[in-house]
């Protein structure tokens, strides 16, 4: 048998988001709590541009992520709290000088990204984020984007997704894949 994946309870989640304070810290709460809605891979989430989710005069209510190795592009909707988290990460880069233009990052970083001189956050700082909250919230136990990931898809499952959604929302390519991760037990972290 598998080992259950790991996932955050109410509490849990709540003590992580209630540790943020200080105006980019806020951004991280954003960050956390847009993770946490759309159970994105880390990947998906720091290669989003302002255009994938802000129409310049609204932010969208389904995210369009694009289909890699052939695939179609699949649909994620956008909740209430992930629409007003990002209107506050887009804020916070337009109070911070940067760019808003369609092809600038979604989230960017306060240092400039080595590999091509842009500002676009990088996956590794997005697992320091996840930890630092962790550890200010005082969870003794390891938590990732994929713990937010999974902590999604429990979420989705609790609320009456079976698990030909949760797939199609995860961006599984298989059935199976989604089965064997969702279908038997979920375990909260203790």
């Amino acid at each position: 048998m598998k080992k259950p994946v790991p996932t955050l309870n109410e509490e849990q989640t709540s003590a992580m988001i209630r540790s943020t304070w200080g105006s980019a810290q806020e951004r991280d709460r954003q960050i956390l709590t847009f993770l946490l809605h759309t159970g994105l891979k880390i990947k998906e989430f720091v290669d989003l541009n302002v255009a994938d989710i802000f129409t310049g005069k609204r932010v969208k209510k389904v995210l369009l992520i694009p289909g890699t190795k052939g695939r179609e592009p699949r649909k994620v909707p956008i909740s209430r709290e992930t629409r007003e988290a990002i209107a506050i990460m887009l804020e916070f880069n337009s109070t911070q000088g940067y760019g808003m233009a369609p092809g600038d990052p979604l989230v960017v970083s306060r240092q400039r990204n080595h590999k091509d001189g842009s500002y676009r956050i990088t996956p590794r700082q997005v697992q320091r984020i996840v930890k630092t909250l962790r550890e200010d919230a005082s969870l003794g136990f390891k938590t990732t984007p994929q713990t937010l990931r999974h902590t999604f898809a429990k979420s989705a499952l609790e609320a009456g997704a079976d698990l030909k959604t949760l797939q199609r929302l995860l961006g599984h390519r298989s059935i199976k894949t989604t089965r064997d991760l969702y279908g038997g037990e979920i375990q909260a972290v203790e």
